[in-house]
């Protein structure tokens, strides 16, 4: 009888032991598929582009141009495209829309876009996008907010964004006054120019 005792409590530990193991090794192996790989895909910087649009006395004049995207980068889970930065060289702001005929309007403008009034590049010379989520409903449309710094100031957007092959692209307004971008300015300033400013930025990916 107690031989028979023994065999069976050695066959009930290896059973034991047998279903502990196997549960080790399926948790094992659920952490490594819940484990996300993470992949850095670094932007073409000669084809990424940020453009602006500034309009005044509601949209009845305005003037645009471009700024350059100097540094970025998006990352791409298992589940497609999870975050990512780029930062924006606001020294590089250029104008656009006046003929290179016509240099004097165009340094007056380029002046006054980089005064203390509006973007201050002296004591910002960058700026930047953070990107904290990316809700996609549709693969081709997905929702993207980030966290925008202009003039040292940092605030929340979200964005709708085209994605179409390594191409992500996007147009949206900001409230000027929100980053103090002229909230001290002239009254031309506070008044005839209007409070938003139109940013188109489309970011490319190196092939």
């Amino acid at each position: 009888m107690l031989i028979l005792l023994l065999l069976a409590s050695c066959c009930v530990d290896k059973s034991n032991f047998k279903i502990q193991k196997a549960l080790v090794q399926t948790r094992q192996i659920q952490a490594k598929t819940t484990e996300k790989e993470v992949d850095t895909l670094k932007l073409d910087l000669d084809r990424s582009k940020l453009y602006w649009k500034g309009t005044k006395m509601r949209g009845a004049g305005s003037h645009e141009g471009e700024v350059i995207i100097s540094q970025g980068f998006l990352l791409r889970d298992n589940a497609g495209l999870s975050g990512g930065k780029f930062e924006i060289n606001m020294k590089s702001i250029s104008i656009t829309d006046i003929p290179k005929t016509d240099p004097i309007p165009i340094k007056n403008l380029t002046e006054h876009l980089m005064h203390a009034d509006f973007f201050d590049v002296d004591n910002f010379p960058n700026s930047g996008f953070v990107i904290t989520k990316i809700t996609t409903h549709f693969p081709e449309n997905p929702e993207i907010s980030g966290n925008l710094t202009i003039r040292g100031i940092t605030k929340n957007v979200t964005l709708s964004a085209i994605h179409h092959d390594n191409t992500l692209s996007s147009r949206f307004l900001i409230d000027r006054f929100d980053w103090n971008i002229a909230y001290e300015g002239s009254w031309a300033d506070r008044t005839l120019v209007d409070r938003e400013i139109e940013f188109r930025v489309k970011l490319v990916l190196r092939e």
